[in-house]
């Protein structure tokens, strides 16, 4: 199994995961927001990864949202599922899970907190992947699970079976294109595609096949940044791509770590983009707190009026 197996390909949306103001998991909200993904023209859908907040959560409860999303999306559009823990045992599980619910692929980061040699993260890996037929993702998100992926232990890992698809999500982005050159021919590269080095690489043929994003807080323009990429429109592709690292640089600051922002935690930051244009964000589960200040919600507020996006709903 291959990238020749799978067609994925566009604005993957990394779905978060609304909790009530007393932390309890809101289904219904989740619910929402898969529908409203794609009804903005995601192509993909992201169930528990780093936006999902995987780590406050109970494997019943992981399990849960995998089953809505599944039955929400209906076949429209692929679901992943991240399967994210400490112990193989429990990814494994997950994996499992993954596929009796319908999913279409699951995304694999190495362990977090554990820190593997290399012999270590190899046999983890080929344990996931082995214990299902469903297509898998690499996932490399250092920022997170403390475990840095290098590009030669990514083109050894896309050799097991069925690794078909790479999240590259490293701080600079030279590792994306050193991972598109690397193993792009055999497997699907997904990294910071939604920019003008990521038009360039789509318009010269160079590789990159989409973006994984948190959330959707542009919308449709997100997804339509690859269409208008496809047809050769690069004019307005590059717009949204101005647009969107303009509206990002606002919410993330000049000093953050690719995981807490300005205003606050990823998480928090995008559940609050989302309920200031009156979509179902939720509130993030504690330890992680909701963006309340006065300022930085007005902050937000412009940022998201600049660019002609609704407040309110």
């Amino acid at each position: 199994m291959d990238r020749h197996d799978v067609n994925w390909r566009g604005y993957f949306a990394a779905l978060p995961t609304p909790f009530s103001r007393q932390g309890e998991l809101d289904l219904e909200a989740f619910t929402a927001t898969v529908r409203l993904f794609i009804e903005q023209g995601a192509h993909g859908l992201l169930v528990n990864g780093s936006t999902g907040e995987w780590a406050a959560q109970s494997t019943r409860e992981r399990k849960q949202l995998a089953e809505a999303a599944v039955s929400a999306a209906a076949g429209r559009v692929p679901v992943i599922i991240a399967v994210t823990h400490t112990q193989p045992a429990r990814t494994v599980e997950l994996a499992q899970h993954a596929a009796s619910a319908g999913a279409d692929a699951i995304m694999v980061p190495p362990p977090p907190a554990v820190r593997p040699c290399p012999a270590e993260l190899r046999a983890y890996f080929a344990e996931v992947a082995a214990s299902t037929d469903l297509p898998c993702w690499i996932y490399n998100f250092p920022q997170e699970n403390a475990t840095h992926l290098t590009v030669a232990q990514i083109r050894e890992l896309v050799q097991l079976p069925n690794m078909v698809a790479v999240k590259q999500s490293a701080a600079d982005d030279r590792e994306l294109y050193a991972t598109i050159e690397a193993v792009g021919d055999t497997a699907v590269v997904f990294g910071n595609m939604l920019s003008r080095l990521g038009l360039a690489a789509i318009a010269s043929g160079f590789g990159g096949d989409g973006h994984f994003g948190s959330g959707m807080p542009l919308g449709s323009r997100m997804p339509a940044f690859f269409e208008l990429a496809w047809k050769g429109n690069l004019e307005d592709a590059g717009r949204i791509a101005d647009e969107f690292a303009a509206f990002m640089a606002r919410l993330k600051g000049s000093e953050h770590d690719g995981y807490n922002w300005r205003y606050g935690g990823m998480q928090a930051s995008l559940k609050a983009v989302m309920n200031l244009q009156g979509q179902p964000g939720g509130y993030p589960r504690r330890p992680k707190l909701p963006i309340t200040a006065p300022d930085a919600l007005a902050e937000i507020s412009a940022a998201l009026t600049d660019l002609g996006l609704r407040i309110g709903g």
